[in-house]
């Protein structure tokens, strides 16, 4: 794996990066959306449907950019830093991957990792970006490959708060990857879903 620092010091890569993920930002599910549906295997290779968990109340969904990927790694991280308070407040939450599980030291076993071999899933929220020619050498020396339809495609880091309507009421989209994930939005958003189940209707006492 190329280290998150030799990322960061090709600011020329860096900025071509976000140049083609900027691109792909007006087709992005935003919130107020209904969220696409989808059924993704897990590590067990167990089929997670976002439809059942759902039932079971409000469901997060955080996509990253690959276990290949050590800013991607550290956003994981941090999201399973926060995962207690996330349960607390009442969801549930998937890591969405477009690759096999790697060695991420903090791995979670309450938030599962499923993986979008083919990109279908981060397509559908439009999340997904070519990776231009000149940084596919590069980007496959640190571990990543192309889906399994042999697309050139990465998708953005984002987090999705997912009411059990199936609405999107909180959308965090991030299109440079060297930035850290900021889990307080969605902590917010959580909480003021449990405020509105908690509030009694008018008139009532």
């Amino acid at each position: 794996m190329i280290s998150a620092n030799e990322f960061e010091r090709d600011d020329n890569d860096a900025e071509l990066s976000l140049a083609a993920a900027t691109a792909a930002g007006p087709g992005v599910v935003q919130a107020g959306s209904r969220a696409p549906l989808f059924v993704l295997p897990d590590t067990a290779e167990r089929k997670v449907s976002l439809e059942q968990l759902l039932r079971k109340g409000p469901v997060v969904l955080h996509f990253y950019r690959g276990n290949w990927c050590s800013y991607g790694e550290q956003s994981l991280n941090t999201f399973y830093s926060t995962y207690e308070k996330v349960s607390e407040l009442g969801a549930s939450a998937v890591a969405i991957s477009p690759d096999r599980a790697g060695e991420i030291l903090l791995r979670d076993p309450s938030v599962p990792d499923l993986y979008d071999l083919d990109a279908r899933v981060a397509t559908s929220y439009g999340l997904v970006f070519k990776l231009p020619l000149s940084l596919r050498e590069k980007y496959q020396r640190a571990g990543y490959q192309p889906t399994s339809r042999g697309e050139w495609l990465v998708p953005l880091p984002a987090v999705y708060l997912v009411d059990r309507d199936g609405i999107v009421v909180m959308s965090s989209l991030e299109f440079d990857y060297r930035k850290a994930y900021q889990p307080e939005p969605l902590l917010q958003a959580l909480s003021a879903i449990q405020g509105r189940k908690g509030r009694k209707p008018a008139g009532l006492f």
